[in-house]
């Protein structure tokens, strides 16, 4: 079984949800039961992507169907060669006092990116922080833009310290020509988007993370209006949530390969550049950039 790791870059708003909710928020996001963090369903994943990837009337389908599996109707005859998984939160865009906006990280989720490169096989060079990041703390990179010059970083409404030995510019690199790869046939990165990321990369202890992945997500009102009196309908208000827009994910895709080589499987998904997931595709929520990558370094 060979694997890639597939990135997923918001664009806009992302709203993958589970339903209506007697909470606050009518219509909340997904979110992993253990942590509580917000994610993208795999099957939402390979859904939208098996669209994208159909082929025309009249076309050979014989690649596409080992790959994404039949349709429906004939669901019995065999799977799909290509396994998607669910995509991971890596970075939540947060507001910053200091420029503009953050994305920050904490150490549980690199260690569970490492994890996952490992187990599809994708190198992966991202080093360990060698300090532990306490509550009240965040790492950043020599060179960022979020940090005040008396080392504080503000993020929505809370104060973080920058821990002054620790430089995180190592860490956000690989991620950044992972998920900024420029033009990939020259082998070239995008400097500029490169640059702003370590710029704005920031790391945060595990529990910061868990109250920020709470707080700091998108929740806006929504209502239906009455044609007749253009007012709010009767029942027509109501609060929905989406993961931020420049929010980014990590998703394995594997390839559990019984006829064609993986790399032919995986050469399919080639030209997927930009894609919509989740709902409220007319409003623009859920356009995406999704990026392959065989390594993380």
């Amino acid at each position: 079984m060979q694997g890639k790791m597939m990135f997923i870059h918001g664009l806009s708003p992302i709203h993958s949800g589970t339903g209506q909710s007697v909470d606050v928020v009518d219509l909340p996001v997904a979110r992993e039961k253990t942590t509580g963090w917000p994610y993208v369903p795999g099957s939402s994943i390979k859904g939208v992507l098996r669209d994208v990837c159909e082929p025309p009337k009249g076309a050979d389908r014989a690649l596409f169907v080992e790959a994404f599996g039949p349709d429906t109707s004939n669901a019995a005859d065999s799977a799909g060669s290509l396994l998607f998984c669910d995509a991971h939160l890596l970075c939540l865009p947060v507001r910053s006092f200091y420029g503009t906006f953050a994305w920050v990280t904490c150490p549980a989720i690199l260690e569970r990116l490492k994890r996952d490169c490992e187990s599809a096989g994708v190198t992966c060079s991202i080093p360990a922080l060698t300090t532990v990041v306490k509550e009240a703390e965040v790492a950043v990179s020599k060179s960022n833009k979020i940090a005040t010059k008396g080392g504080k970083v503000f993020l929505e409404d809370i104060d973080l310290a920058v821990i002054a030995d620790a430089d995180a510019s190592g860490i956000a690199e690989p991620v950044a020509k992972a998920v900024f790869p420029g033009d990939k046939t020259a082998i070239e990165w995008d400097k500029t988007a490169i640059e702003a990321f370590i710029q704005r990369f920031a790391v945060i202890s595990d529990d910061m993370f868990a109250t920020l992945s709470e707080t700091a997500t998108e929740v806006v009102a929504r209502i239906k209006i009455k044609d007749e009196t253009k007012t709010v309908q009767e029942g027509g208000l109501w609060y929905e949530e989406s993961i931020p827009t420049e929010a980014i994910l990590w998703a394995p895709l594997l390839a559990a390969s019984r006829k064609s080589k993986p790399d032919v499987l995986f050469g399919l998904l080639d030209d997927v550049k930009i894609v919509q997931i989740g709902g409220h595709a007319s409003v623009g929520r859920g356009l995406v950039r999704v990026i392959l990558a065989s390594e993380v370094c």
